[in-house]
């Protein structure tokens, strides 16, 4: 993330607009440009709906930065210059301004949005394109803006000039607005989840036996393997519950010095029967992850409530989560006492305690209702077709209500 000097401000040009292009009438095929990270399972779901729905999809991508499998083939990978180092100051910015705008030139796209307000907000900002859509991912408001106040001057003034502001919860929306995001142009979305995909279902016998859980109860912390999701909390958990209990972590996007930490602490704490660190799995074998589980357990620092916790309740498989405001809006009215202070080893051993006491008739039904309520909120595809009508109405040059 490039780190920017109070001084460094845009020229939005005399009207404080920016430089919107020449509009044309929406085509019912929309060309539709990102920015953001492209390793990510949620951008690369994204990009994949707009791209099944016919529509032109390109994602914009800084020269320098690595691009793994897992995009959809339809989707249009483009390169730019971005924040080259220069000892002048002002000229990274200039010409990664310029690359944005030769390349937003060429695609003349219907709408630019932004996965993640720092560093891929920041850039729809810079280029001059309007209208630009953000979408707010969690850490880049509640963390990142705090960083400096040349940080949460660009947050306050990509914010406020984009045409339409996304959320996954209503604390993260509040975050949004208090950091210039206009209220009547910002809405919940989530990133959503296949209820067909991820729905109750059978357990592979390979993978229980790949995973040595044969005759085990299993707590899943599917996580990243980054120190924000706190799996050294569900492991100092894990001492207080029974001996048949194991601890499943998935090793995705492992920071290797944070699971260097996890490793001593398994051995230090006489767990290492008892943790298993699983190999990445592609998004769709989750679903059986989560059906191999009994609890799953996600307790970060900070987040909006996430698409691990809700495509585990599609699953229909009782969850642990940490106390956050996200938290309450999903679970108050179906299982409340499913939050507990997310540092509490005590609290969360005791909240997956009552889940693996429960009968299978009681546990049958908390899965129902757990599956009940992710669908209600999170169906990807209701979610996504409601974007698309806001795309087509910003594309027809016209404010949202």
């Amino acid at each position: 993330m490039p780190v920017l000097a109070e001084s460094e401000q845009l020229d939005d040009g005399p009207d404080g607009r920016g430089g919107r292009m020449t509009r044309r009438p929406a085509p019912e095929r929309l060309t539709l440009v990102y920015l953001g990270d492209p390793n990510s399972i949620h951008t690369q779901r994204w990009l994949a709906f707009f791209a099944a729905r016919g529509h032109s999809v390109h994602l914009l991508v800084p020269s320098g930065d690595r691009v793994d499998e897992g995009l959809d083939p339809s989707i249009a990978v483009h390169r730019f210059l971005a924040w080259p180092r220069s000892p002048i100051r002002g000229v990274s910015r200039l010409l990664t301004m310029l690359a944005l705008r030769l390349t937003l030139l060429r695609l003349r796209p219907d709408v630019l949005h932004a996965h993640f307000l720092t560093r891929y907000g920041w850039a729809a900002r810079l280029s001059g394109f309007r209208p630009y859509v953000i979408t707010v991912w969690g850490s880049d408001v509640f963390v990142e803006p705090a960083a400096s106040s040349a940080a949460r001057m660009w947050a306050r003034r990509t914010l406020s000039r984009a045409a339409l502001v996304t959320a996954v919860s209503e604390d993260l929306a509040r975050a949004a607005v208090e950091l210039g995001a206009r209220p009547d142009l910002t809405r919940i979305v989530q990133f959503g989840i296949d209820p067909d995909v991820f729905a109750p279902g059978p357990v592979p016998a390979d993978l229980r036996a790949t995973l040595n859980l044969e005759g085990c109860r299993v707590v899943l912390s599917p996580r990243g393997l980054r120190p924000i999701y706190r799996h050294e909390v569900a492991i100092r958990a894990l001492v207080r519950l029974p001996q048949d209990v194991v601890l499943v972590i998935v090793k995705f996007q492992p920071d290797p010095d944070y699971l260097a930490v996890l490793g001593r602490l398994v051995a230090d704490l006489g767990l290492v029967g008892r943790v298993r660190f699983a190999p990445p799995v592609s998004h769709e074998h989750m679903a059986d992850m989560y059906r191999l589980a009994d609890v799953v357990v996600s307790v970060p620092r900070s987040d909006a409530f996430s698409v691990t916790a809700l495509e585990a309740m599609a699953c229909g498989i009782p969850i642990v989560v940490g106390e956050l405001p996200s938290a309450h809006e999903v679970l108050d009215e179906v299982d409340p006492d499913a939050i507990v202070p997310g540092d509490d080893p005590i609290a969360i051993a005791t909240a997956i305690e009552d889940r693996l006491a429960l009968s299978p008739g009681d546990r049958a039904d908390l899965g129902r209702r757990l599956r009940a309520a992710a669908i209600e909120r999170a169906d990807v595809r209701r979610n996504l077709l409601q974007v698309e009508g806001w795309y087509r109405i910003l594309a027809d040059g016209t404010d949202l209500d």
